[in-house]
């Protein structure tokens, strides 16, 4: 008779499928890994939370030397020291915008001479968005919310349909996309495109209600999340979900529940302790269905 070896670091319960039968439930998984019991559950989920959080933390003050992307511009958009200086003193005026989009404001270098300059600084091949039609199939792999606030668009696959294409926008944010390569379980090929174009297909193929944030709930500290955390493992157990995942990045913290026919996900926006102004409210109020069946 198979056992059940209880994912929790701390447990060594092991479990029969009888006892299993007899209980008449089973938790759910955790990324595909079994738990003896509810408790062990929120117990390992919760520590999994904490541990996203401080490697969140570390990452925001973790910095990767790079060209500058003035320049860069400098060198290939015949962009001037004193176009520049103009850009950076109205940029650190305003305390608000990118050097890139300062730049376009004024007017001294068109968009697709920022996207070539920043897939220079980042590493990454370009592609041309115009007249482009994304594949569906790998549109339906993201929800609305993720790929708004991560800035990408999916694009189609590999010819193995091993990776999923992707074209993102500045800042690339690499965190994001690592997340979304574990959520959706295929890697992630990133090409640097225009933003303007990524915001325009984004309008056009999905729904304005997959886009809208302006009623995600939001948390503020460990505590908000791990809160969160918990009300969602209760959500999945009571809803019998089969597995878990669970992903916090820089902006937001993004969790798919699988059941039997379909997946769901739920999407939650992290907002600074000093834009946090109340405390969330309940998770089954506040969770956001973005999309079914990943």
């Amino acid at each position: 008779m198979a056992k059940h070896h209880c994912r929790r670091r701390e447990c060594n319960r092991i479990r029969s499928e009888f006892s299993l039968f007899l209980n008449r439930r089973r938790p759910p998984m955790h990324e595909g890994s079994t738990f003896c019991s509810d408790s062990c559950l929120k117990a390992h989920f919760e520590s999994v939370l904490n541990d996203k959080w401080r490697r969140l933390q570390l990452d925001r003050t973790r910095t990767i030397p790079r060209p500058k992307l003035g320049t860069i511009l400098m060198q290939t958009a015949f962009l001037t020291r004193e176009q520049l200086d103009q850009a950076i003193r109205l940029q650190s005026e305003k305390k608000e915008g990118r050097i890139g989009e300062w730049l376009l404001r004024l007017g001294f270098v068109e968009e697709h001479q920022v996207s070539a300059a920043l897939a220079r600084q980042f590493g990454l091949p370009l592609i041309n968005l115009r007249n482009s039609h994304p594949n569906p199939d790998a549109l339906r792999m993201i929800p609305g919310k993720v790929a708004r606030c991560s800035g990408i668009i999916p694009v189609g696959f590999d010819d193995s349909q091993s990776s999923l294409r992707v074209a993102v926008s500045a800042p690339v944010n690499f965190s994001a996309q690592e997340a979304i390569r574990r959520m959706v379980g295929r890697a992630i090929v990133a090409y640097l495109g225009d933003q303007l174009a990524i915001e325009r297909l984004l309008r056009q193929w999905y729904e304005p209600e997959e886009l809208d944030l302006s009623d995600v709930p939001a948390f503020g500290s460990l505590e908000e999340l791990v809160k969160v955390g918990n009300e969602m493992i209760s959500i999945a157990i009571d809803g019998r979900a089969q597995d878990i995942y669970a992903e916090l990045i820089h902006d937001f913290f993004w969790i798919r529940l699988d059941f039997a026919s379909e997946s769901h996900h739920h999407f939650f926006r992290y907002a600074s302790p000093a834009l946090h102004a109340r405390e969330p409210a309940h998770a089954g109020e506040m969770a956001v269905s973005v999309a079914a069946g990943v």
